[in-house]
């Protein structure tokens, strides 16, 4: 193998044997050695199921691969044989490195141990020493961000709670191949934005990434390859995109949304506004919403000015739920810790949970101007524009404040607030985006 590979995967196939009823496993069991005994054919008292068929995949070292297919079309197993909790009927797995896996909610974990416990259980499992441990375990606690429950029996967790710790455990103890299968779906979306934000950092460090979802967003955000698997099958193995299109032609894909990810709306559907330290400052905390400070998944700037907090409105309510077509405002105050002598300029941008870049509103381009302004000041900043998203999806508000003419970040926040959409009408919308339009159907002149 290869030093330049993580995995290295040849002639990969997955046979089990699916018995009609108990006694015919107890057949299998005799009458085939029996029929053995005496030079006769042995018998067969099972049927084959192959959830895997002659898989060859060579992944390298620092790649992040997108495994995608329909329920049953074995990317579950193709995991667990690389994990090793499988073992392959014929064909090589072969891995170069500390895997790093969260697969079944709740694997490794014991139910009946506290989630303190199971850190340094599953730490164990994974070969990390306790001293190790010990100087990682506050960052983890940080990360999972479950509060008094860390010291209460993991069976009394909500799925999110199980998903928080595992992550938090695999990502602080460095793997170096680093294995998903659809966990991060049952975490909010404040959550998933923090895990997007950690994975990209382990990627950008060199960790291999294997990655199974039904998002094509999310396997875009992550994922320059990707592979579908059909029926245990490799069908296409290549650019995430292209890969991705065969998978919708097979008409398989259960969130489709990134198909129009590249769509932005008219710009003169939006305006932002910046309001000066005379106007009436937002003094009412997001209460539908977690603390600013737990929303927000990462932040860069220089940090002389910083955003503490952010709120949707819609009729003038706060909402983390809107209506298709809704006009929404979103409100922020930004506290000024240092002078910031320049005018700058804000904006907002919009992106799916998995980070998508939907679209923007900027200051600049309003012709609105942050003033020049002295440590201690506060600004409220309003941004107001009519959504065309499409319900079914969870969006997130990424915020930033900059020097002049896009200069560089005072501070940029991802995931500052979040909001899902619904459709309240008869309208369908399938994808991320509601565009009114017109068809028009005639006869030929022909």
């Amino acid at each position: 193998m290869s030093s330049k590979l993580a995995i290295k995967i040849d002639s990969l196939s997955k046979c089990y044997e699916i018995y009609d009823a108990p006694r015919d496993r107890l057949k299998q069991m005799i009458i085939p050695k029996l029929q053995r005994l005496v030079m006769r054919s042995p018998g067969k008292y099972y049927n084959e199921f192959w959830a895997l068929k002659n898989i060859s995949v060579d992944i390298k070292k620092g790649e992040a691969v997108g495994i995608v297919g329909r329920n049953g079309s074995g990317k579950s197993t193709f995991l667990q044989l690389i994990c090793g909790t499988l073992s392959p009927t014929q064909g090589l797995v072969e891995t170069n490195g500390r895997i790093a896996a969260l697969l079944e909610l709740g694997s490794g974990f014991n139910p009946e141990f506290s989630g303190r416990e199971n850190v340094y259980l599953n730490g164990s499992v994974l070969g990390i020493d306790k001293a190790r441990l010990d100087e990682r375990f506050a960052d983890i606690v940080k990360f999972a961000d479950i509060g008094n429950h860390l010291d209460q029996p993991v069976k009394t967790y909500s799925s999110g709670m199980f998903v928080r710790l595992a992550f938090a455990v695999q990502m602080h103890l460095d793997p170096e191949i680093l294995i998903i299968d659809e966990a991060l779906s049952v975490g909010d979306q404040f959550f998933q934005a923090k895990c997007y934000a950690a994975i990209r950092s382990m990627m950008d460090n060199g960790t291999t990434v294997l990655f199974v979802s039904h998002s094509a967003a999310t396997v875009k955000a992550l994922c320059p390859r990707a592979i579908l698997l059909s029926h245990g099958e490799l069908v296409v193995d290549g650019p995430a995109s292209k890969v991705l299109d065969r998978y919708f032609v097979l008409g398989s894909l259960e969130a489709n949304a990134a198909k129009s990810a590249q769509l932005v709306p008219h710009p003169e559907s939006a305006i932002a506004t910046v309001a000066s330290t005379e106007s009436t400052v937002m003094q009412t905390v997001s209460c539908l919403q977690p603390p600013f400070e737990r929303r927000v998944s990462h932040r860069v700037g220089t940090g002389q000015a910083q955003f503490v907090e952010c709120r949707v409105l819609a009729d003038s309510e706060e909402a983390i739920v809107v209506e298709t077509g809704a006009t929404l405002r979103v409100q922020a105050v930004l506290d000024v810790l240092d002078d910031c002598p320049y005018e700058g300029e804000v904006g907002l941008v919009v992106a799916t949970a998995e980070g998508i870049e939907l679209f923007a509103i900027n200051s600049f381009f309003q012709g609105a101007r942050v003033p020049a302004m002295k440590a201690g000041e506060q600004r409220v900043l309003e941004f107001e524009f009519v959504s065309p998203l499409s319900s079914g999806a969870r969006y997130r508000i990424d915020l930033g404040y900059r020097m002049p003419v896009q200069g560089e970040y005072v501070d940029k926040v991802f995931a500052a607030a979040g909001f899902s959409v619904v459709n309240q009408g008869d309208r369908i919308v399938p994808l991320l985006f509601d565009v009114p339009g017109t068809v028009r159907i005639g006869l030929s002149t022909k």
